[in-house]
């Protein structure tokens, strides 16, 4: 997929610009047209998915998702049985997902029982990607202070384990073998909030670096959406 998205054609590229289409959605729709290529049964029989006719059906950060196998369409099932279009951070998580599976067996789609920070898994990214994985964290840090009741609300909400470590910490199903430890600090006054993470130290296998930041920034805006509620 990510090579995909870096080639797309320059005459698409001009069209799209005209009728100013972001970055983010030209991205996705690549992808997801890429989507359509992929091989649904072998992805069915990897990760014993449901699927229909028009659909396969995966779950992603407590939360059920259908892909259009003709339409490409991705959406989010809610609660009330209602349909959302999955945005960029979702699409993007998902499909780098699917698309590494051509490269595993079955047997390889385990969840390492080992953790390591984002900066001290195999072949991460650049000195530029850290700094803005920091004001990632920073700002998120910021919005989450002084919520700690609400923060652990979410964290229950997005099938959370609770762990004995910071204010709030909890490891969060991402898929059903790509965990995450979310530790938070809350401000006091010698220190600032902070949050930590830890991956499942395999997750490199599953999905691309960049995208684990995807997945963070969803995983925090689902927090948020549910602290403000």
């Amino acid at each position: 997929i990510y090579n995909q998205v870096i080639k797309i054609k320059n005459f698409e590229r001009g069209i799209k610009m005209k009728i100013k289409v972001s970055n983010y959605e030209i991205q996705s729709d690549v992808a997801r047209e890429a989507f359509l290529t992929f091989d649904f049964e072998d992805i069915v029989k990897k990760l014993d998915l449901k699927q229909d006719n028009e659909y396969l059906y995966v779950k992603f950060i407590n939360n059920e998702y259908r892909l259009g196998k003709k339409s490409s369409e991705i959406q989010r099932i809610e609660e009330n049985s209602t349909y959302i279009d999955a945005g960029f951070y979702e699409i993007m998580s998902i499909l780098d997902l699917l698309d590494n599976l051509k490269n595993l067996s079955k047997e390889e789609l385990k969840a390492s029982k080992n953790f390591a920070a984002p900066t001290g898994l195999k072949e991460v990214a650049n000195a530029g990607n850290k700094q803005r994985n920091s004001w990632i964290f920073l700002k998120n840090a910021k919005a989450f202070s002084g919520k700690i009741d609400k923060l652990e609300k979410a964290c229950k909400e997005l099938g959370g384990i609770k762990i004995d470590n910071g204010d709030v910490g909890y490891i969060i199903d991402i898929f059903d073998y790509i965990k995450v430890m979310f530790v938070y600090y809350d401000e006091d006054s010698d220190f600032e909030s902070e949050i930590k993470v830890l991956w499942t130290d395999n997750i490199l296998k599953f999905v691309h670096y960049e995208t684990t930041y995807y997945m963070l920034e969803y995983l925090f805006e689902k927090m948020l959406k549910i602290i403000e509620e």
